[in-house]
């Protein structure tokens, strides 16, 4: 019986450690899903700063355009 007791026991100390490393795993894992979300997060704003500056961009090369075909002969 008492080494019944004690294999219950080891069998609970061998769970515990295993659910603390369940625990420890799962919460790097939220870091690094919440780190890979900032980065999203940054790209999207990223590109958005893209998109706004490639308008800028063609909206001046337009009127660049514009001002040389003044001159052509």
């Amino acid at each position: 019986m008492a080494e019944a007791v004690e294999e219950i026991r080891q069998y609970n100390s061998q769970i515990a450690t295993a659910a603390e490393q369940q625990t420890s795993v799962a919460e790097e894992i939220n870091q690094n899903v919440t780190r890979i979300r900032d980065i999203a997060d940054q790209s999207a704003a990223s590109t958005e700063q893209v998109s706004a500056s490639s308008d800028e961009l063609a909206r001046l090369a337009e009127g660049l355009s514009s001002q040389v075909s003044r001159f052509r002969l």
